[in-house]
């Protein structure tokens, strides 16, 4: 009798588990089919149009570069593979690039801005008097964490980072809302170096030949890469060194780098160190990329997906590497995370910031 009970109760126990089994698979087989139906639908939506990818920065320089390479295999990912043409639109450190994607362009997935995070944040950390808002974005990644530094000929009086707080150095910069003006205006105002900022340059590539002119005695704010890329005799020939960097990971090991100290080992004060930290916080999605906020998910989704790839494309890395550059894809969700972090700030912090900025 017990036999027969416990043969019952495995055979309803058998029953259980195949249904389970088929309800689970039929489940996958459910979703499986609703996001077939929907790749197909981004697939056919994209196939035959043309996606823009809006570079804010000038010809020239690294966000140029990252811009245009990482748009020729977009195609190759983005379902239906459209054309990707990229356009250059500086302006307001990657503003005016982020307000076309956001607010003017339409919000169909046909426009991407390969931007620079100063646009992310300018609504906290800008100029108020601007009066800019946080504009709409959604964000596709990051192709890599850019580590910033500051640059100075050999030939200027100040030879090394402490030296500027006794030696006035000449820093060249492009317009007020750049990392290359921003980020001396911070150490000026917030370390109280001996610093003189000419503002005016176009951006990198610019500034790169006022320094090859001797208009200037060096700048901040831009990628150690790339200028060690775009100007390798400058460090072959002991013609500019770098002096100093953002943020607290520690620039590649190379000769170059050799004796070079994060800015924020100069801070005295706690609340330097707090500044310092957070303008440094958008160095680690350095080279962001967003569409807008309007545009349906699925196609959000499907331009993270391509975007990613890209980046792990084997061709691509190679590119990249052979400039002298890297590739440290960080997702959308973790660049949102981050954004999020800073919008909540403590005011008073956001406050004392903008004003080591020079934006009252």
């Amino acid at each position: 009798m017990r036999k027969t009970v416990l043969g019952r109760h495995s055979s309803l126990l058998a029953t259980f588990c195949l249904s389970q089994v088929l309800l689970l698979s039929l489940s996958g087989l459910t979703t499986a089919v609703a996001q077939s139906a929907e790749e197909k639908k981004v697939a056919d939506f994209y196939r035959g149009n043309t996606v823009y990818v809006m570079i804010g920065s000038a010809v020239g320089g690294g966000f140029d570069f990252y811009g245009r390479t990482v748009g020729r295999y977009l195609a190759k990912y983005i379902p239906g593979n459209p054309t990707v043409v990229p356009q250059n639109l500086p302006g307001a450190g990657s503003f005016t690039a982020a307000t076309r994607v956001a607010v003017t362009a339409p919000q169909d997935g046909t426009y991407i801005g390969a931007i620079q995070p100063t646009a992310i944040l300018d609504p906290v950390l800008g100029d108020p008097s601007k009066g800019a808002k946080r504009l709409d974005l959604a964000f596709l990644g990051n192709a890599a964490e850019n580590i910033e530094a500051c640059f100075l000929r050999t030939d200027a009086p100040a030879k090394s980072f402490a030296d500027g707080f006794t030696t006035e150095i000449v820093l060249g910069s492009s317009n007020g809302a750049s990392s290359s003006r921003e980020y001396a205006s911070l150490l000026k105002n917030v370390l109280g170096m001996k610093i003189k900022i000419v503002t005016g340059y176009t951006g990198n590539a610019d500034i790169l030949l006022a320094v090859d002119r001797s208009e200037v005695q060096g700048f901040c704010g831009s990628s150690f890469l790339n200028v060690l890329a775009s100007r390798p005799q400058w460090f072959a020939n002991n013609i500019v060194r770098a002096i100093s960097h953002q943020g607290t990971k520690p620039l590649p090991e190379m000769k170059e780098t050799k004796g070079v100290m994060p800015a924020i080992t100069y801070a005295k004060t706690e609340e330097q160190k707090q500044i310092l930290n957070l303008y440094d916080l958008q160095g680690r999605f350095g080279r962001p990329w967003v569409t807008g906020g309007k545009v349906p998910p699925e196609r959000i989704q499907a331009l993270r997906t391509a975007f990613i790839k890209s980046l792990n494309d084997p061709e691509l890395r190679k590119e990249v590497i052979a400039r002298g550059l890297e590739i440290s894809p960080m997702p959308g969700e973790e660049i949102q995370r981050l954004v999020t972090e800073v919008y909540a700030m403590p005011p008073e912090l956001l406050k004392k910031t903008r004003s080591a900025l020079g934006y009252q």
